[in-house]
Order: C-alpha cells, then structure tokens, then sequence
C-alpha cells in the first residue's frame, strides 16, 4: 500500500455500507476514500455524509487511491464484482453470503488464488473479540463437555414480491440472508458437522421465508433456525455438561453489548464481557489493515475453507428446504460473466499423445471430487482458462455422477471439441471385454458426446486372452467412439502381449497407460488390483516404448506435505489417507528420504515439497500428463504453478535416489 493507512472505497451505498462507513471512522488503519453507486447522486450524498469522493463501480475500481473494497451490493452481484475487484488488485472484503453456492464461492477464492489478493468474506460477528472469548470459555471447560447447541435470527419483514429478500431472481430467502449467521456460530464453536437436515416454508415467490436445520454431531444435535417474516430470539446457546453459555444479541455486538452469560447447573450465573471499544465494523476494517500490513493473503478469522464450507451446508439447507436459484444451473458463460476459455488466462504446458490430434496439457484433471455442477464448472472453468485441455474420469466414479458433471458442465460451456476426454471402464467385478461396448453407451450419454478421445481398461482380467481385449476396442475406434486407448493398472508384460497380437493383425494398440506413478514409490496397492510404473525396469519400459503414461496419485496423496514429527502418524495438515495407509503405502525408508530431499530442493527453488513431487512426474523422459485432484482452487493454483517449475535431468535423478 502507498499509504499508512487502508484506503477504502466502498460499492454501493444502501444501509450495511453506512454502518461500516460510519464504524470506519473508529478505526485504527482504515480511512474512507471513495465510494461507488449508480446513482451520482446517491454516491455524492453518501460522501457528504461520511467522507470520501464519490465514483461510479468501475471507475472506483481502477482508482490508484483505494488499496481495499467493501463490496456490499445485493447477493447476487457478489461474485461479479469480487472478481472485477480482484482483477483491479484490489484487496477485497465482500459480504455475506460470499457467493450463492459453493461452486460461486470456490470459483471467487480461485480468482484471489490466482491474482495472490487478499480476500476475505465479511462475517463481523466473528471477528469481534466476544465471539473469541465466548470459544475460549468452551475450549477451556468453563460448561464441560458439550450436549447441545442452538440458535436463531429473525425477524418480521411483510412479503414483498418485488424485494430482494423475496425475490428469488435475486437469490431472496433467509437462509442466505441470515440463517448463515446460526449455522456459522455452530461450526465456530463446534467445528464441521457430520450431516445437516433441514426443512423450510417458502414464501408464494418461491424464497424461504422461514427455515430450520440440525447438524448432527457425535453424540449431540445443534439446531438452527431462521425467518425473514417472523420475529425469533436472537442467540447463541452452547449446553454443556457442567452449564449453559448463552450470547443474547449475538449478531450485532458492540461495546454496550459485549455479554457472556454461563450459568450452571445449580442455577448460579456469571456473566463476562469483552472490553472491546471499538463499534463493529471498525474492528472488521482493522483486521483487513492488520492481514494487508503483512501481506496476508487469507483470514485467520474467516479463511478460505470456513467460508467454502459455509457455502456447502447453506447448499445443503437450501436443498433440504427445496429452495433453487438460477445460478445452481450451469450456463454459457463463466462465474465472471464472460465465455471461458481455454488459456484464457494462462498457458499450460501441452504435449502430443501418440496420433491425438488436439493437445493435451501436462496435468490432467481428475473430476471425482466435485458434488454438484458449479462446483464442477469453478474447478473445471479455472483449469482450463489456465490453460488445461484433459479431463479424467470413470464409469465407476460417484456412480456415474462424475461422467455426467463433466459432462453437463462441457455441455453448458459449449467447449467439448477444444477438451482431451479420457474415461475408464470395465472394473472389476466387471471386468470383461463384453463390458465394454455396455458401459460406453452409458457413459457417452452421461458425457453428453458421442466419442472419446481416450480410453482405459479400468483393470486387467489376466484370464482373458489380450487378443479379445484388443479386438472389442478396436470395433469402437472403427465406429468412432473411441479414439485412443490404453489401461489402468495394467502390466508391462500384458501391453506388450496385446500390442504384439495388435501389430501381427494390423490393428489399433495400446498408446496409454494410467498406473500410479509419483516420486513416492507405492509399496504395497492403495486399493487392491493397482498398480504403478514407478519401478526402475516400469519406468525404463516407459520410455523405451514411449508409451505415455497418466498417472493418478502422481502427488502421493499428501505423502509430501508440511507434517512435522519424526514418525508418519504426525499431523499432516488435512491430507486425505489415514496414518495406517501412510505407513503401508508409502512409509519405507527410501520414501522418506526423497520426501526429505524433496523438501531440500524445495527450499532451493522457493517451491513447496508437494510442488517439486509434482514437478519430478512432469520431467520425465517419457510423455508423462499427472491427473491432479484438486478439492480446492487454492489446491489447483498450487499444482499449476508446480506445472512452471523446470526440473534438470540431475535434479529428476538426485530426488529418485538414483544420483
């Protein structure tokens, strides 16, 4: 920042944005610089009131005066212009909800991933201190073991068609508006629940205007409760086995209302405060100045993951309750309101895959972990305006979900021609060459295409000779469903049968493999019937072949990520595989020192150990295209960034242990 101070501006000029400008001018970094409104006049009345020069949205945006922006537009503009404030440079504090689904929100936090900006969703509530001492009290034991949980905001607005609150076209209903304040609470003090179930009366516009949900816990419920045409108490109530703690005015706290009250199981209350001075939203201005004065890139307050997962349970309520908006379909164009494209934004680094005439990009999308069509169009928008052009899936993956959100999304996109579409079939117990032609139909009308570009057997029946294998998809190259294939978890010595019986008939062959492969060696199968290529002879077969290969797990399942200890079974920072897999998988001595060697080179090159694990699988000298499984964009923009890093032969020797 050019100065000692944040310089905000503000967009729109409705009632939040007065409070938080007139909260700023309590705080300790921030001052208001400009504010924004379609309206002049409004923007100019609102700066006669509290300070700053008024603008219109995008001229604010591209002022070199404003270092952050509180965007406080209606719901559903957020993201839009979360996105053009990001592109700005802008550090960007967006109210609640951030976006209105978790495909909105995933897609936003890529956008600050990738233009590294801070952005950060606006929960005040949370960032005030009583909130922290109130999880403090709980964490120490001040009401014993927690039994219960429950809360609620409401109040009585009459329907209005034509007002935001009820207008679905404009994502109306009080989930959104204000149940995201109790089920924020529960999550604050109790962590992620196991599963939510919930209800709603809808409103005749289709808005929820009243809902309640249950979060189950181990061995406890925390009930929500929400209404936009009803008055509710106001609180937050934690029971525990030894007392109660209650917050009445949970939502609005100042400092003339800073309570704790805990009372006992006897009926004796105490009651503690926070000495906060500050109104609000000053302290919520403060922590964006505290987070840009040291160059933060997230909340520690309100980070990333709490802020997606808040999207995926108010997706979860809203499901429960029947309430759909506009934005859970898929369109033409992207989060950011334009076509997407592929390399829109960047250019992946692409290579050929034997006779495949488009480009297929050195990572390969894995869709197994997507829920839902935005949350497969975030992952899957960013990844190719980055430049990716491969998708990988299965006939078996979520039950078919996977093939048909890939290929909803490829659809709404209109971008199935510009993509490289590898999917698998025949696993076992179906394993069999009669399995093939069956579970194609299937999944080329889930994929929404009538071809792919890539096959994969999904395993190998040994019994069955590779002749018949070879035969059967050679009768879909003919009739153009499929273009090249190859197998997962296939042995070298079988692919050398097959293309051997291949070549004798004059027939198409194997061209892929997709085995595991990662600077880890997999000791023993992560699922029974895998196999890798990450042997010396597997490897040296590889590139006498030059057989491609796209391996899964090419980043060992988090075997290299920042855990520290001196055993496997030390924290390892929400990797994915038990400890018990760690150790089995991946846990020889030979693993662990590339894992430190890794980590060595890591520190050399200003790189992560889980990107130099990456980068080792991109430089070998095979065709080698790693399926990555990103459950986040920040996840993404790692592995893309891994893709830049240029690995020497010596290097690529030196981590394998082969210097």
């Amino acid at each position: 920042m050019s100065s000692s101070k944040t310089r905000w501006g503000i967009l729109a000029t409705g009632s939040i944005a007065a409070q938080f400008a007139t909260d700023l001018a309590h705080s300790h970094t921030g001052v208001l610089a400009g504010v924004a409104s379609r309206d002049a006049d409004k923007a100019r009345a609102f700066c006669d009131t509290h300070g700053g020069t008024p603008s219109d949205y995008d001229a604010l945006l591209a002022r070199p005066d404003i270092d952050a922006v509180y965007i406080a537009t209606p719901h559903d503009s957020h993201v839009a212009w979360s996105h053009k404030a990001l592109a700005a440079g802008k550090a960007v504090l967006c109210e609640k909800p951030l976006g209105l689904n978790q495909g909105e929100v995933l897609n936003i936090y890529g956008e600050a991933a990738r233009t590294d900006t801070l952005l950060v969703e606006a929960l005040m509530y949370l960032m005030h201190p009583r909130m922290h001492l109130a999880k403090q009290l709980i964490d120490d034991g001040a009401i014993g073991a927690i039994t219960g949980f429950s809360s609620s905001f409401g109040f009585a607005f009459p329907f209005t068609p034509e007002h935001r609150l009820y207008d679905i076209e404009r994502a109306g209903g009080g989930i959104l508006d204000i149940g995201i304040y109790p089920l924020t609470a529960a999550r604050y003090f109790l962590g992620e629940p196991n599963q939510l179930t919930g209800e709603a009366r809808l409103a005749p516009s289709g808005a929820d205007a009243e809902a309640t949900a249950t979060l189950a816990y181990d061995g406890f419920d925390a009930h929500l409760h929400c209404a936009i045409d009803t008055h509710l108490d106001w609180h937050i109530t934690v029971e525990g086995e030894t007392g109660t703690l209650k917050i009445t005015q949970p939502w609005h706290p100042g400092p003339e209302n800073n309570h704790i009250s805990i009372t006992d199981t006897a009926g004796a209350q105490t009651v503690h405060t926070s000495d906060e001075p500050r109104p609000l939203y000053a302290i919520e201005a403060d922590h964006m100045g505290e987070l840009l004065a040291r160059d933060a890139k997230s909340s520690d307050l309100v980070p990333p993951d709490f802020s997606i997962n808040t999207a995926y349970w108010m997706d979860r309520w809203r499901e429960a309750g029947g309430v759909v908006y506009a934005a859970d379909t898929l369109g033409q164009v992207g989060f950011h309101g334009h076509a997407v494209r592929v390399g829109a934004h960047a250019k992946l680094e692409t290579a050929t895959l034997g006779t495949l005439s488009k480009p297929v990009s050195k990572l390969v999308l894995g869709t197994d972990n997507q829920i839902d069509a935005p949350t497969m169009a975030a992952m899957a928008d960013a990844f190719v305006e980055a430049g990716g052009t491969c998708f990988d899936t299965a006939f078996i993956y979520s039950n078919g979900r996977s093939e048909a959100l890939l290929g909803e999304w490829m659809t709404a996109r209109g971008l199935r021609d510009d993509l490289v579409v590898l999917s698998k079939g025949a696993h076992t117990p179906d394993c069999s060459p009669d399995a093939v032609s069956r579970q194609l139909d299937i999944s080329l009308e889930r994929l929404q295409t009538n071809y792919l570009d890539l096959y994969c057997l999904h395993r190998d029946d040994p019994n069955v000779p590779v002749s018949e294998w070879i035969d059967v998809l050679n009768r879909e190259v003919r009739a153009g469903r499929i273009h090249q294939f190859g197998g997962s978890n296939w042995t070298a010595e079988r692919v050398d049968e097959a293309n051997a019986y291949a070549d004798a008939n004059g027939l198409q062959g194997f061209s892929l493999l997709s085995n595991n492969f990662s600077l880890a060696r997999m000791e023993t199968p992560v699922w029974p019937g895998c196999l890798a290529s990450s042997t010396d002879s597997f490897r040296d077969w590889h590139t006498k072949n030059n057989m491609a290969l796209l391996p899964w797990s090419a980043q060992a399942r988090g075997f290299f990520l920042d855990w520290e200890g001196t055993g496997l079974a030390a924290t390892r920072h929400g990797a994915d595989p038990s400890d018990e897999e760690m150790n089995r998988v991946w846990g020889s001595a030979d693993n662990l020192e590339r894992r430190r060697r890794a980590f060595e080179l890591a520190e050399k090159l200003g790189a992560s150990a889980l990107q130099i694990a990456l980068a080792y699988v991109l430089r070998q000298p095979f065709a080698c295209f790693a399926i990555i499984g990103p459950r986040s964009p920040m996840q993404l923009q790692d592995s893309l960034r891994a893709a830049d890093i240029q690995l020497t032969p010596e290097q690529v020797q030196w981590l394998d242990l082969r210097d």
